[in-house]
């Protein structure tokens, strides 16, 4: 049987457990598992997929694929990424999704630099050749799923030449990489942050020094440049050497960042390449301090140096939160926060949809349903699902 790993040690409020919050725990897996494997999980493979095994972008409140729109690079690998973890947890119906998918992005999506594109459109033609640094790392990502789960022989040297790709061609001055090709600013520490995720999928995969090479350089970036120690906060816009961004854009703290950072730095520790504990526990504190709504959600953004920027709240930054609180075994948080999900972002007509958006006054936003979202709720919900005994 799995069973919770003890808690990092990265938030000094943190503490075991509770057999009570235990109890609660349980009842949110059991909704998580309904919701995922009987709804969601379904749904998405009966209407979120083209003839030809690729993904759709967004669907409608009633399930209909919305056409006509790109489909991004990430996209089509994050769904992979769903459907191979959907098929590790038990849901089998997920392996030939995943296989077809991965067999589009890789007929559709490569270049011939060994990089990916942007977008391509309903018929798989390229419409963005643009080689991004989020859409690579998301690549990756899907690369090390196929690897683990589907046993794909072609994902470990397409993400050796991908990787290999990123550090000959899109190296930067001043550390990290660009942002695209051509390169494009402000640069951020977004993309560079899901690069660590990818090569942290793949150290678990198939460990080689190359993946944790990477992973280093970013988190090298992370302690010099995109945590701001004075005040507990993480940068997402930067200035070519990593100086903050003038204006507005430097002083934009996203709390879901924060959250995600915290899961990330844990499982970089443990696997030797950091001890950041502190600055974690401090990303954490700023985020529940001063990032959370009256209700508990994640709000988009807040000031640097404090105050709100923006009271809205997206259903990624939601489920960054609840996989932080499960980090710091913060359970009381993650139970509360995993409850309102499911009574707001997931309480839609059509069991198996969400909605993403909300604004600052708590009104959805949303026409359509995003399929990129479900590897946000794959993320904490896998989680949760391995972590109970």
């Amino acid at each position: 049987m799995l069973r919770r790993p003890p808690p990092p040690r990265l938030a000094k409020t943190a503490t075991p457990p509770n057999p009570v919050a235990v109890t609660d725990l349980n009842h949110v897996r059991g909704r998580v598992r309904t919701w995922l494997m009987d709804q969601a999980l379904p749904l998405w493979a009966a209407r979120g997929v083209d003839a030809d095994g690729r993904f759709y972008e967004t669907l409608d409140f009633e399930a209909r694929p919305v056409l006509g729109g790109p489909r991004r690079t990430r996209v089509q690998a994050r769904q992979i990424y769903v459907f191979c973890e959907g098929a590790d947890l038990g849901w089998k119906a997920g392996l030939p999704i995943a296989q077809r998918g991965l067999d589009g992005l890789i007929a559709a999506c490569r270049r011939d630099d060994g990089l990916w594109v942007l977008t391509t459109d309903d018929a798989g033609r390229t419409l963005d050749a643009t080689a991004d640094l989020y859409d690579q790392a998301f690549v990756l990502f899907a690369l090390a799923a196929g690897h683990r789960v589907l046993g794909d022989a072609r994902a470990l040297p397409l993400a050796r030449e991908t990787l290999k790709a990123i550090h000959e061609r899109m190296a930067a001055d001043h550390g990290g990489w660009a942002e695209a090709l051509p390169e494009r600013l402000p640069r951020r520490q977004n993309p560079h942050m899901h690069l660590l995720e990818a090569m942290l999928a793949w150290h678990a995969a198939a460990p080689e020094a190359l993946f944790a090479e990477t992973a280093r350089v970013c988190l090298d970036l992370f302690q010099r440049h995109f945590y701001d120690p004075a005040n507990g906060v993480l940068g997402e816009f930067f200035q070519p050497d990593w100086a903050v961004a003038p204006g507005a854009p430097g002083r934009i703290v996203e709390p879901g960042h924060h959250f995600e950072w915290v899961w990330l730095l844990a499982e970089a520790r443990k696997n030797g390449w950091i001890d950041a504990s502190e600055a974690s526990a401090a990303l954490y504190r700023t985020a529940v301090e001063r990032g959370l709504d009256a209700q508990g959600f994640a709000v988009r953004e807040i000031g640097r140096e404090g105050g709100l920027i923006d009271g809205g709240r997206r259903l990624w930054a939601e489920t960054e939160g609840l996989r932080a609180h499960l980090t710091v075994w913060d359970d009381a948080r993650a139970v509360a926060l995993a409850e309102a999900i499911f009574d707001t972002h997931l309480a839609t007509t059509v069991p198996g949809l969400w909605i993403d958006s909300y604004d600052a006054g708590g009104a959805p936003v949303d026409r359509t349903v995003p399929a990129s979202t479900l590897y946000h709720l794959m993320t904490p919900f896998t989680e949760l699902l391995r972590g109970g005994a």
